[in-house]
């Protein structure tokens, strides 16, 4: 008898361990490996941006909804990385812009430091915003003079668009003006039918 409940508490304990698993969402290991990169004018064309920039902010990644199990998408983490544009060859025209790198270490993430200046390549991977990696030709500025030197002078993005109020507050003076008279007709009318 007691041998008897033994064995059913190790089968218990074993079906319990064994129903947990189905539970268990494995994380995919990658480890980071790239081929040499392009020189810089086939990198520029295989890239959506090209642009240097000041880093003003670093935030770290992360998705919980990725992480249930059973789920789609797993999200590998990474962070977002604002940057002060200051010059650009292609893809960006405003001042910031937020790209996108993966977690660092086997996830080739570069390890952007707010302050620094770069020298960036991005393009859209696998997700909908603009990311680079270790095996693009993104580096510090101080670090692709090479770079610099052949893809020439870049442009520099315009400041926002500053709206004219002006504009609209005459525009919306005579629209004003234009509706009170028609309301003023109206009523006019309607006094005169009675």
């Amino acid at each position: 008898m007691m041998i008897l409940k033994k064995v059913q508490g190790i089968i218990t304990v074993f079906s319990i361990v064994i129903i947990f698993t189905f539970f268990i969402q494995p994380f995919p290991a990658s480890a980071c490996s790239c081929a040499s990169p392009p020189d810089p004018l086939t990198a520029k064309d295989m890239s959506a941006a090209v642009f240097t920039g000041k880093v003003l902010q670093v935030n770290e990644r992360t998705d919980w909804i990725g992480l249930l199990p059973f789920g789609d998408n797993l999200d590998r983490g990474g962070f977002d990385v604002v940057f002060e544009v200051q010059s650009t060859w292609k893809g960006v025209d405003q001042q910031q812009v937020l790209i996108v790198t993966d977690g660092l270490g086997g996830a080739c993430g570069i390890p952007f430091q707010v302050g620094q200046e770069y020298l960036v390549y991005a393009s859209y991977w696998e997700r909908n915003d603009l990311e680079t990696n270790i095996c693009t030709r993104t580096a510090l500025k101080a670090d692709a003079g090479v770079d610099l030197q052949a893809l020439g002078s870049g442009t520099v993005p315009g400041p926002l668009a500053a709206i004219n109020w002006n504009d609209y507050l005459s525009t919306g003076i005579i629209l004003i003006i234009s509706g009170g008279a028609l309301f003023y007709l109206f009523l006019s009318q309607t006094k005169r039918r009675r």
